[in-house]
């Protein structure tokens, strides 16, 4: 922990922060469909401190422990992203080299037992903003959006929290936000690449009536750009942006894509759409393998400390997986998958942009039921190592 922060401390109590911090962790690790449920399941292991509930409960209304989990969060975060930087998952684009690319959604979970009810005397789910970085597939948590009885719609609070968000990046070139419809405001993020604070891609809603005023040149004959269909720029009510129109040869659908970013391939902006999904992916990965799926407590402190914990959990599994596969253990099971679906699609069906991105490590129910058990069994490394190597080699 004292790598990460500076303000550690002892408490009175024996729940020292590096402690909270570890069961911070093992909280979104285990499952536990509650609080009382996770101290169950320390207090009955053995040789494990027990927390007093209100110990617990406690802590997770404290700002100075939200400070805490922030820091070593926001901190390690970068690390992982330095030990990752061999393994982009967009290293084929060198034009993306770069610029951060995140995919940012909101994500809801089901409200916590004593939360506040709204106006109408009903729950309210707990929102929380996510950004994943489409680079090496890390996650962080921007901002609150729903809970303690408030249903406010998520872009105000994205437009409120993303500038001090996106500072902590570390790379040099303008970042480019992948987001869905809701997002979609087109005289912002016109202003907004001005700015030059960032650029977007987003898709065209069904509603939006654009003008062509011309389309621009590209290169048909680059495998990146397969399945586009012009490349326009379009006027809107507000705002004039690039649009790009795109038939996906897998499915035979038919997308339009607006957009900033005036530099990057046509195709390409297709993909990094394309690849807004994996949130979606980890959302689900927070939800059914992780069952995280309720707030923790009441409360805007409580609701970022769970969120922070989450990221870094599944930031720390798929670290995992990287310095395992860097040992020579692959997902061989998942890359027969793959493989197997690939070989079936006719060649007429494939996006060759879709084969060139790294593809981000899949966190399988199996690798996270290895994760849990070495660490609720406190398995030593050298018993665990081969258990890896076995369930990721094949499915049970």
């Amino acid at each position: 922990m004292h790598h990460y922060t500076r303000n550690g401390r002892k408490q009175a109590d024996g729940f020292t922060d590096e402690l909270f911090l570890r069961c911070g962790v093992l909280r979104a690790l285990e499952g536990d469909e509650s609080g009382r449920a996770f101290l169950q399941t320390l207090a009955d292991q053995p040789k494990v401190q027990t927390l007093a509930k209100t110990t617990w409960f406690d802590a997770f209304q404290s700002s100075r422990r939200l400070s805490l989990i922030a820091e070593v969060a926001t901190k390690s975060y970068h690390h992982f992203e330095r030990d990752l930087r061999q393994r982009d998952c967009l290293g084929a684009f060198e034009e993306l080299k770069d610029h951060p690319v995140w995919a940012v959604d909101g994500h809801q979970i089901q409200h916590a037992c004593h939360a506040i009810k709204d106006a109408k005397g009903a729950h309210v789910p707990s929102g929380m903003i996510y950004g994943m970085c489409l680079h090496h597939g890390l996650m962080r948590p921007m901002a609150r959006y729903y809970g303690d009885g408030q249903r406010p719609h998520e872009w105000p609070i994205f437009k409120q929290n993303w500038r001090q968000w996106l500072a902590r990046d570390t790379r040099r070139g303008m970042p480019i936000l992948v987001v869905d419809p809701a997002y979609i405001d087109n005289q912002f993020w016109l202003l907004e690449k001005i700015d030059k604070q960032a650029m977007v891609i987003t898709r065209e809603k069904e509603n939006m009536k654009p003008t062509v005023y011309h389309s621009n040149a590209f290169d048909p004959d680059d495998p990146v750009n397969k399945g586009v269909l012009a490349d326009e720029f379009a006027g809107y009510s507000n705002a004039a942006l690039r649009r790009i129109r795109y038939g996906d040869p897998a499915t035979g659908k038919d997308f339009v894509f607006i957009t900033t970013c005036n530099s990057l391939r046509p195709g390409l902006i297709a993909l990094l759409y394309f690849m807004r999904w994996r949130i979606e992916k980890s959302y689900d990965v927070f939800k059914n393998k992780l069952k995280v799926r309720k707030a923790w407590g009441s409360g805007e402190t409580c609701a970022m400390m769970q969120a922070h914990f989450v990221a870094l959990l599944h930031n720390l599994l798929t670290l995992l997986l990287a310095r395992l596969e860097k040992t020579g253990l692959k997902q061989n099971a998942v890359q027969k998958r793959v493989a197997k679906r690939i070989k079936k699609t006719p060649q007429e069906k494939r996006v060759p942009s879709h084969e060139m991105i790294r593809h981000a490590f899949p966190l399988t129910c199996q690798f996270v039921r290895t994760v849990r058990h070495v660490s609720r069994y406190k398995i030593p490394w050298n018993d665990a190592y081969p258990l890896f190597k076995q369930r990721l080699d094949s499915y049970l």
